[in-house]
């Protein structure tokens, strides 16, 4: 990326940070790890999910799944669509959200200790009496060897005439080793504290941590990438159990 393309990335970071701090939400639905990395040309398909297991009928079965289309326009803007389905404990599947989703990386990889990035979205409900979404991501990603961890720093801002204008702040974490040139071990991380100004008890937010598998095979031509993640909370707000998938399948 050129000087002057970054600075203007880094000022519309900044004018984000502001705009975002104190009209936030955020949830523990859609679980996902955010890298800052993006390679020009880059194109594939993403299919992930997860559901909840636990003895309160108020949070068991709880499941998400989500569709994505993503290019790599760049070297440092990749763009991708999203569609998602979402089934609350005790409800039926239903349609969720469309979403249109930018991740721009602010320094060549490895240029320095962390690589830092961006990653921006806008969520589309069909339905006009629930809010819009805007939703923005910190990205920090540090690779060492055979090791990796990723970092997301997340914000949420509703819009619309039904939106929550409260402050929430969630994180997301992954460790990984490489095992082989294909395979990996690790750990993700998720929580929500609640609003910023005035965090929940601890007892009622939501935190889960898990062991992770990932791997890269084929079946015939067609190469995927899986994650997979079994997550307990370790709070009394937090689901019992969390089984996360991910499935990446390459198309250049």
């Amino acid at each position: 990326m050129e000087k002057n393309s970054l600075s203007s990335v880094r000022c519309v970071f900044l004018m984000l940070i502001q705009l975002i701090t104190f009209n936030c939400w955020a949830d523990l639905s859609d679980l996902k790890v955010y890298s800052p990395i993006v390679e020009k040309g880059k194109m594939g398909l993403e299919i992930l999910g997860n559901t909840t297991i636990d003895d309160d009928a108020a949070q068991d079965r709880f499941q998400y799944h989500e569709l994505e289309y993503e290019y790599g326009v760049t070297d440092w803007w990749a763009t991708s669509f999203t569609t998602s389905l979402i089934k609350p404990s005790g409800e039926s599947l239903k349609y969720n959200i469309l979403g249109w989703e930018n991740t721009l990386q602010f320094t060549k990889q490895g240029k320095y200790w962390l690589d830092p990035g961006i990653h921006l979205e806008l969520e589309f409900d069909d339905e006009n009496d629930k809010p819009k979404v805007f939703e923005m991501r910190l990205l920090l990603e540090k690779t060492s060897a055979n090791y990796q961890h990723t970092a997301n720093l997340n914000f949420e801002q509703q819009f619309g005439s039904q939106a929550d204008e409260s402050t929430e702040l969630e994180y997301i974490w992954r460790s990984k080793k490489m095992i082989t040139e294909h395979s990996a071990i690790g750990f993700e991380a998720y929580g929500a504290m609640g609003e910023i100004k005035d965090f929940s008890a601890l007892r009622n937010q939501q935190h889960i941590i898990g062991p992770a598998i990932y791997n890269e095979f084929k079946i015939g031509d067609i190469e995927i990438e899986s994650h997979l993640v079994w997550m307990v909370g370790l709070t009394e707000g937090s689901a019992d159990n969390t089984f996360r998938w991910q499935l990446e399948f390459p198309l250049n």
